[in-house]
């Protein structure tokens, strides 16, 4: 069953979230990045419901920029909703509104996500402001456990799962530009358990697609093996491994092996995490920041200069996030 959301709004770029983060203050979920960059807010053509902690339905995600029908009137926005409820102290600054529901009572309320733990919360309306346009809220009531758990647990009411669909438009707007590759030669398949311990061990948190690729793929050689990356004027590049989370292959170290070298060594930012390589032992990162992928150049590397010019020097950006990356390789051009 198709399903999605109507009378969405302009297009979000990479450029409007990093403004939007730098007036809030804070990095964004990737998950709810990768949402708005395919729908910047709009109303649900079904119903959608969660139903983990209590039962709440979902009507409209809020935009986070423009909203013709309220002449771009910036109230009726999630950021800013957000910085007028912050302004008027009856959230917390870690609070970002995103959608309006209603819970099982079918009070109205406002869904939010904690951008310091990940939660995500029900607001319910409870009055007004005696100045400016705020509401005043009862008590936050707990809805998913992460952004993630959010999506992954979003229904249509009829009970099917309304989070394949989302998957099913992404496939569709990157089939016509390259497709997901086949792996080989990879290692021992993954459990849940081991990417969490992944992330513990090395205290990072890594997207939904990379953990979703890694479960079907422990490391690898990709076919097709070519990317094209996001910066029209620079050519595709090629990908010769993904490198294991848990095992190593006959050829290659794990993910952990190899960054924990890279970063004692001062060869590596520490927040780019070396996930794959070229022939040529260029390595392919993502930035633990910003979530995006970025192509780092050893053999560009030069002694004469500080280690943090060549940090800038070998980092060349390549794609928006991972869930890009990869579903956009492609076959060799001859």
């Amino acid at each position: 069953m198709k399903i999605g959301l109507e009378n969405t709004e302009k297009c979000l770029t990479l450029k409007d979230f990093e403004e939007i983060e730098s007036k809030l203050g804070h990095a964004l979920p990737e998950r709810l990045k990768e949402f708005y960059l395919q729908y910047n807010g709009g109303s649900t053509k079904q119903t959608l419901s969660i139903n983990k902690y209590q039962e709440v339905e979902i009507n409209t995600f809020l935009p986070f920029k423009y909203n013709k029908m309220f002449k771009n009137d910036p109230f009726h926005s999630v950021e800013g909703q957000t910085l007028e409820h912050r302004d008027f102290d009856s959230i917390d600054e870690r609070i970002l509104f995103f959608a309006i529901g209603r819970n099982n009572l079918k009070n109205i309320g406002r869904i939010a996500v904690n951008i310091s733990n990940g939660a995500v919360y029900f607001y319910k309306i409870i009055g007004f402001a005696t100045k400016g346009r705020a509401f005043i809220f009862a008590k936050p009531q707990l809805v998913a456990d992460s952004i993630d758990d959010f999506f992954d647990n979003l229904v249509v009411l009829d009970g099917h799962k309304a989070i394949s669909t989302i998957e099913e438009i992404e496939n569709i707007q990157t089939e016509a530009e390259g497709v997901m590759p086949e792996l080989s030669d990879f290692s021992a398949p993954l459990t849940k358990e081991d990417i969490k311990n992944f992330e513990v061990e090395l205290n990072v948190k890594i997207p939904a697609a990379m953990k979703n690729f890694y479960l079907k793929f422990n490391g690898g050689m990709p076919s097709p093996y070519c990317f094209q990356t996001q910066d029209d004027d620079s050519d595709w590049v090629e990908t010769n491994a993904f490198f294991p989370i848990k095992e190593r292959t006959n050829a290659f170290e794990t993910i952990e092996v190899i960054a924990k070298d890279m970063w004692s060594r001062n060869l590596m930012p520490s927040n780019l995490l070396p996930f794959a390589m070229d022939s040529g032992g260029n390595y392919y990162a993502l930035n633990l920041k910003n979530k995006k992928i970025y192509y780092y150049l050893n053999d560009e590397w030069d002694e004469n200069v500080s280690k943090e010019r060549n940090f800038e020097i070998c980092t060349r950006y390549i794609a928006q996030s991972f869930n890009y990356f990869i579903n956009h390789f492609i076959e060799e051009e001859k």
